[in-house]
Order: structure tokens, then C-alpha cells, then sequence
């Protein structure tokens, strides 16, 4: 997890309570921050802050160089402002099992709202168009559709998912490394692995919806995206 904002340690406290109330899913969280934090069990990684909007991609390179040595089945990059429960989390994850069927190259996500008078989804500004690149229907009647915006301040990938990636040289470790970017260096560092890996979302997406703390955007509500998503337009295998 990254600390690449100018959030207070209240929300940073509120994320990481978050990820230690899990009970279904073992998860090792690596903190990393340009000040040394002391509070929940976690691995404090700590850099200059010299490197200014160029330490968001300091955990891809941590990724990159200790890969070898890691185990985990899945793996997620998140910005610290963003509470992710794990039944979004399982929800993801058993999305990307079932999408794995049929390709390697896509992965379910997130989708951030904020709460104000009420939800809104703020991956999906009203200004931003396509909301919907397209939908896409399963085998067994299952609906998914892929976002106009990718980014929603995370990623979460399988092993071999992200294992492809790097074998590929397409994991970059620094801003456009590779010629890629997705918005600018804070939104590249956490979406552009989704320019090679299909970010899926499902016809339900509150199954996949994390909080955005920082409550500063405009979005969609419930009733305008669901309108957007119900479009269909593809089914999967096609």
C-alpha cells in the first residue's frame, strides 16, 4: 500500500483497520511511506521524500525485485485512502476465477464511490464518456461489464497474472518506463496494468465497491450507472 496522498492518519488507521478485520483471506500488508509509522502490524517500507509523485511506483519495483520470493496467490496495490472490505475483495477474486476461464487477460477490480447526500461512483463523472466500454454476458447468464475509466486508485491481480506481466516487461517500475501511462504519474501507478489486463466489473457492482475517503469528486448515483450498465452489447467467449 502506498502513501502517495495528503491524507491525515485517521484514514490511514481506517484502512489499515479494515484490512486487519480479515477473517477469510491471510493477508500481509507492506506499508510503504516517507515517514515511519507506528501503530498495526505491518511492514513499514521508507523512502526520501525527495522522490516527490515518483515514489507512487516505488512498491512496483519492490514487487518486481522480491517476486521470486514471494507466494501470495493474488496481489493488490491501493492507495491509502480507500477502505476495501473483503467480501469485495473474495468478490473480485471469485469474479477473476470465473473470468480466468476464458482469458488470463482479464481481471475483475474495484469501483470507488464517496458518500455525500448520497452514493456516488466517481470512477464515472458525468463528464467522462464512455462510462461503459461494453458489456459482456457469460456462459451462465452472468453479466460483467468493462469501465471507460480503469482507474479507481488500485489493482489487484493474480500470481500469474502478474508474473506475465513482468516476464513481458509490461509491469512498469517507473512512470512510462515502458511508453505507457494512464492519466498522470499517481493514476498510471495504480491503473495502467489494466491497459494489458481487461479491468471486468460485474452487472452488480456494489459487490465490488470500496469507499474513497477523501470525498472531493462528483459521480454517477446507483440508479444513473445501473442504467448505463443494464446495455448490453457482447458475450464473453465471442
Amino acid at each position: 500500500m502506498g502513501c502517495n496522498s495528503d491524507n491525515t492518519n485517521s484514514a490511514l488507521e481506517k484502512v489499515l483497520q479494515t484490512f486487519s478485520s480479515y477473517t477469510q483471506l491471510k493477508v500481509d500488508i507492506v506499508l510503504f511511506s516517507t515517514a515511519q509509522y507506528t501503530g498495526r502490524n505491518v511492514i513499514n517500507l521508507i523512502y526520501p521524500a525527495e522522490l516527490s509523485y515518483g515514489f507512487a511506483y516505488m512498491p512496483r519495483q519492490w514487487l518486481v525485485e522480491n517476486f521470486c520470493c514471494l507466494s501470495h496467490d493474488y496481489y493488490m496495490y491501493t492507495e491509502n485512502d480507500l477502505v476495501i472490505t473483503e467480501s469485495a475483495v473474495l468478490n473480485s477474486i471469485s469474479i477473476s476465477h470465473y473470468l480466468g476461464r476464458f482469458s488470463n487477460q482479464w481481471a475483475s477490480g474495484f469501483i470507488r464511490y464517496e458518500q455525500k447526500e448520497e452514493k456516488k461512483y466517481i470512477d464515472m463523472m458525468p463528464c467522462t464518456r464512455p462510462t461503459v466500454e461494453k458489456t459482456l454476458q457469460g456462459d451462465g447468464g452472468q453479466k460483467f461489464w468493462v469501465p471507460g475509466n480503469i482507474h479507481s486508485g488500485n489493482f489487484l491481480l493474480s500470481r500469474s497474472q502478474l508474473a506475465c506481466l513482468i516476464d513481458r516487461n509490461l509491469f512498469q517500475t517507473r512512470f512510462a518506463q515502458y511508453g505507457k501511462q494512464y492519466g498522470g504519474i499517481l493514476e498510471s501507478a495504480a491503473s495502467d496494468v489494466y491497459i494489458d489486463v481487461v479491468k471486468v466489473l460485474p452487472e452488480d457492482f456494489t459487490r465490488v465497491e470500496i469507499e474513497h475517503l477523501s470525498n472531493k469528486y462528483d459521480g454517477l448515483t446507483h440508479l444513473e450507472l445501473s442504467r448505463e450498465v443494464a446495455m448490453p452489447s457482447g458475450k464473453i467467449g465471442c
